[in-house]
């Protein structure tokens, strides 16, 4: 009978007719995305039966290893009544008898062409057309605990657009994720951007729990990120969820609920697969490696593009081909300019493209950096940051000593901006502004403009000694004379000033492993090398034109639970580096402790020399 009911979906419906319905149930349906049925355990206020023109917000739980949809908390049922919303539990398992959950993990862990970020929306259109739900964003939440914790955040940050909060309870800190012969590591602590304009709640461990310190790392990336809405929560005791947790978390969803913020107007997206939708935008690609598809400072007015290999400061990724399809924001069958500044090239491209009559708009672009710009003659001005500048034409800040940073702006608007006032600040300790405030004259419709003077900044951060982001976060608030503000963001890293790496070794395919070269230890024009301080490869930070490429090894350290990765830099020196040209190189590396998962991160600086010891 089991097998009749899951070869014939429809009647698995049967389950839902009325009178049938308890306050606590667990039952299946039928998912076209597993082509199989997928259980699931669903609490309903006690006063769903008695008030049938009533709709009710839905919360979604995920859970963790070794875990599944049977919540196994007492005392749920009085949650959802005391709180008039509908509780949903998914189960996680991508077949029946895995234990592991979500087909996430380390390379070894995805296995399976099936991924949860489909499944979701799938889940999602059932409960709503079967339950008496309010089908909209601003309605529907999701806790997750340890790798559902992760799922939580993730699944929030692919669809901001159709959840309003979220729950990471002790969750996993990152994962690889995607299809088995594409998957990409996703770090939580670089991804709260796309976690703008929800309600989020992060619940850490206590000092003896397995993941506190890498979570931590995810706690201080949060802290810093500014416009987060965000709430936090440290608790004693074991890995394991305990009621009180689950409770905490659930009032703050039930709660945010009733407060839904609105629909950012302005927000940044990063997507690791090729196809995606994202606030009514649509974007496909050719998108055939690990990395990221990035829409940022997204408006009416533009957004930029760009690809990543890796989150938070990958290169491009040579190649990829974006297409996007706007939200229909803009008047149907009309003609607009846009405007498309390529920053690695330095060039401004003006072309004219017509809304279809929805009034959205279609266009292409590649794999670099691209500001676009979208408006016509009755446009306002709309000034974005197009790229900044250290002293010297780099992007490297000098470490604990005054330096000068200016910025470049962009008006991809309709018409002149005028009376322009500059604000700069940052989130990041440590790092002082001297004069935080500039006057720009103006910046005609569609043109660049340096800053007029620079600001004097001193960068005093210290280097992280986990896995905490190196980078400082600075703000940009630009206000016109007519009153209108825009705000942007960017990061830059200070050269820190460490002490020297001293037994520097180099591999260039001597190990038959990393490098690719003559293998004689010796940095040359046109090797692929890894570089080592002692035994520990290094993470690299550079800024020299003679490096063409970078791409990162990842390790998975002796640990107690296999959690956090170490990542280590192989650069390949373009063939038309002189002999004796000296590189200059911050760098790191990480080991980790064995009960807690605690990394511990070494700085220093050191130069090759190409072509010499």
């Amino acid at each position: 009978m089991t097998g009749n009911l899951f070869a014939k979906p429809w009647l698995i419906s049967l389950a839902l007719l009325p009178g049938t319905i308890q306050a606590q149930k667990d039952t299946l349906h039928y998912s076209a995305v597993f082509n199989g049925p997928k259980p699931y355990r669903i609490f309903l206020p006690a006063e769903y039966e008695a008030q049938p023109a009533k709709k009710y917000p839905v919360i979604y739980y995920f859970h963790g290893n070794k875990g599944d949809h049977r919540l196994p908390f007492d005392g749920v049922a009085s949650l959802v009544d005391s709180s008039a919303v509908i509780l949903v539990c998914w189960n996680g398992r991508s077949v029946p008898e895995d234990d592991r959950p979500y087909n996430i993990g380390y390379h070894s862990n995805i296995n399976y062409a099936v991924q949860f970020k489909d499944y979701f929306p799938e889940l999602v259109h059932h409960i709503d057309s079967s339950y008496r739900t309010q089908p909209d964003r601003i309605h529907r939440a999701v806790i997750g605990h340890s790798m559902g914790g992760f799922m939580s955040f993730f699944l929030a940050g692919k669809y901001p657009d159709m959840i309003s909060a979220a729950v990471n309870s002790k969750g996993s800190p990152e994962f690889f994720v995607g299809m088995h012969a594409r998957h990409t590591l996703y770090q939580q602590r670089h991804m709260f951007r796309n976690l703008k304009g929800l309600h989020l709640r992060f619940q850490n461990g206590g000092p003896d729990e397995e993941l506190v310190h890498l979570n931590t790392e995810v706690h201080k990336a949060a802290s810093q990120e500014p416009f987060l809405h965000y709430d936090y929560e440290a608790y004693g005791g074991p890995h394991e969820l305990n009621f009180e947790q689950f409770r905490d978390a659930f009032r703050f969803t039930a709660e945010a609920l009733k407060h839904p913020l609105p629909k950012p107007d302005r927000w940044h997206h990063a997507d690791i697969y090729p196809e995606f939708d994202i606030w009514g935008y649509h974007v496909t690609s050719n998108l055939k490696t690990p990395g990221f598809i990035e829409l940022r400072g997204v408006t009416t007015g533009g957004l930029t593009t760009m690809t990543r290999k890796w989150q938070p400061d990958g290169g491009g990724i040579p190649g990829t081909e974006l297409h996007i399809k706007t939200s229909p924001l803009y008047r149907p069958n009309t003609n607009y300019t846009l405007l498309d500044f390529n920053r690695q090239a330095d060039t401004i491209r003006l072309q004219t493209v017509t809304t279809d009559a929805s009034g959205a708009l279609r266009f292409s672009t590649d794999y670099q950096p691209h500001v676009f710009g979208i408006y016509n003659k009755n446009s306002p001005p709309e000034v974005v940051l197009a790229d900044f500048q250290a002293a010297g034409g780099k992007h490297l800040l000098p470490h604990q000593q005054p330096a000068t940073l200016r910025l470049r702006l962009l008006n991809r608007g309709g018409k002149t901006a005028r009376g322009l006032s500059i604000k700069l600040s940052t989130t990041t300790p440590g790092v002082s502004i001297q004069n935080p405030h500039l006057q720009l004259r103006e910046i005609p419709a569609g043109q660049l403009a340096w800053s007029p003077a620079a600001f004097q900044v001193t960068a005093a951060n210290e280097p992280p000694r986990d896995g905490s982001s190196p980078y400082i976060r600075f703000q940009v608030e630009i206000i016109d004379q007519e009153g209108h503000v825009w705000k942007d963001e960017f990061e830059s890293l200070a050269m820190f000033n460490v002490p020297e790496f001293t037994e520097i070794g180099v591999d260039d395919g001597d190990s038959e492993i990393f490098g690719s070269g003559n293998g004689n230890n010796i940095a040359e024009p046109g090797e692929t090398v890894m570089i080592y301080q002692y035994s520990h490869r290094t993470k690299l930070y550079f800024e020299d034109p003679y490096i063409e490429s970078e791409k990162l090894h990842d390790d998975l350290q002796p640990d107690k639970w296999g959690d956090g990765y170490a990542l280590s830099s192989l650069i390949r020196i373009s063939k038309d580096c002189p002999p004796g040209h000296v590189i200059r190189f911050l760098a790191c590396y990480e080991v980790k402790e064995w009960k807690t998962i605690k990394r511990n991160v070494t700085w220093g600086t050191f130069s090759i020399t190409v072509g010499g010891k």
